[in-house]
């Protein structure tokens, strides 16, 4: 029997320093998944795009690689890493990965309990919460919650909807805004139709993002972002950056109400 390259990790790791107390009102931020990064530039790319962001949230993001540096020593962004599954060969851990301006109150991740095909590894929800701006930390409601995820793919619907109903089973109980962002894997109608179900009985609403469906993706949109309590001010798909194979994200949004 073939040894597989990969073994599951499953594993939390907290890096860098906030610089900040408190989050919002405004809030900017980046989505990202960084193939791992593979392609030649994302480095120089990626220090460009995170500057003056309060939220970072990377899929396909790396551990154990040289650019560990940059997330230890970082003095602006709290980096929390949530891994799924390690390369046996080089030790990189490859999951998900939220940066904050803000240190996290609460953290928690939850790796999807099907395995993809071929590859055998399992892919990651993480999420964490924020005090916001003109709030206190005990108060609850007026936390914070950001879901970073990376969806299952090359599975059956049942098992990509087992994932997806753990990534809401982490916002069910959360009565405060929302962020949830990441690659979802929606590359047909069937998932799609099902997010929004969910996404609908949370009163989540997806951000409208004006953008060209790309070939590798099978035309579909893969990278959504949805939110309750916040208000879009502005959003940008970065098409001149093709250190991966998606394009960053960049989001201004506001509390609601401010």
């Amino acid at each position: 029997m073939m040894k597989s390259r990969y073994s599951t990790v499953e594993s939390l790791k907290i890096m860098g320093s906030a610089s900040k107390q408190v989050i919002g009102p405004d809030i900017k931020v980046l989505l990202w998944n960084v193939f791992k990064c593979k392609r030649k530039g994302w480095q120089s790319d990626f220090a460009s795009l995170i500057d003056n962001k309060d939220l970072i949230l990377l899929q396909e993001a790396i551990l154990n690689s040289p650019f560990d540096e940059m997330f230890n020593h970082s003095s602006q962004h709290q980096w929390i890493m949530a891994s799924s599954f390690k390369n046996v060969k080089s030790n990189i851990e490859t999951g998900v990965k939220t940066g904050s301006s803000v240190v996290a109150n609460k953290h928690f991740f939850s790796a999807s309990t099907h395995s993809e095909p071929i590859t055998k590894t399992k892919k990651m929800v993480l999420a964490t919460e924020y005090p916001l701006a003109n709030t206190t930390e005990s108060s609850f409601e007026q936390s914070l919650l950001v879901i970073n995820t990376h969806m299952i793919n090359f599975v059956s619907f049942e098992k990509f909807r087992a994932h997806l109903d753990q990534a809401f089973q982490a916002l069910e109980h959360h009565s405060g805004p929302i962020l949830l962002a990441g690659d979802f894997n929606t590359w047909n109608k069937k998932r799609m139709q099902y997010f929004d179900e969910l996404a609908i009985s949370c009163s989540l609403k997806e951000v409208d993002i004006t953008r060209q469906p790309r070939l590798s993706h099978l035309f579909r949109h893969l990278d959504h972002i949805y939110c309750r309590g916040l208000g879009v001010v502005d959003v940008h798909v970065h098409t001149d950056i093709h250190s991966s194979d998606h394009y960053p994200i960049s989001l201004s949004l506001r509390l609601a109400g401010d």
